[in-house]
């Protein structure tokens, strides 16, 4: 039973951005299986469609993914005809992901039906752009103030001395 007073989850961002993550996603997710994708292809198609061909290790970050995940993606997108592979020319142990036609019709596919699925759940929510910048500008301060603190020492020690002084 819960109560009215407020808990450490009803205010920890993480956790609440995850959720309305979740919420929002949910339907989504449940179209990519009818499609028979995973998320974790679906983040390197859609990662692949909006950016071009790329490096492994580029993708994983864009995709957000750990690369081992984003890997197994490739193989199972590859098998299907839908990402081709190919090695650096620098350098041989590099490789770089290019999205076949038939790969860039089905994130084409899966982006508009995502769009369509955002369009109804949000119509009633008004204009996000505020919020959408405001979240990009927090992203953005997260990331420098964490590869400040990295380079400094201990992210979580440094915060803990910051709130504490």
């Amino acid at each position: 039973m819960r109560s009215d007073r407020s808990t450490f989850l009803d205010n920890y961002l993480p956790y609440l951005l995850r959720r309305v993550d979740q919420t929002l996603s949910a339907p989504f997710y449940a179209a990519l299986t009818d499609y028979g994708v995973a998320r974790s292809e679906w983040r390197v198609l859609s990662v692949l469609h909006e950016m071009g061909d790329m490096p492994v290790v580029d993708l994983a970050a864009a995709a957000l993914s750990p690369q081992p995940t984003v890997t197994h993606a490739l193989s199972r997108l590859e098998k299907r005809s839908l990402v081709a592979r190919t090695q650096g020319e620098a350098d041989k142990r590099q490789r770089f992901v290019a999205i076949t036609p038939a790969g860039k019709a089905l994130a084409a596919e899966l982006i508009d039906h995502a769009k369509q699925l955002e369009r109804n759940v949000l119509a009633d929510a008004g204009d996000l752009s505020a919020l959408i910048g405001q979240i990009r500008s927090l992203t953005a301060g997260i990331e420098t103030r964490l590869q400040t603190l990295s380079d400094n020492s201990d992210p979580i020690s440094s915060t803990a001395e910051t709130t504490t002084s």
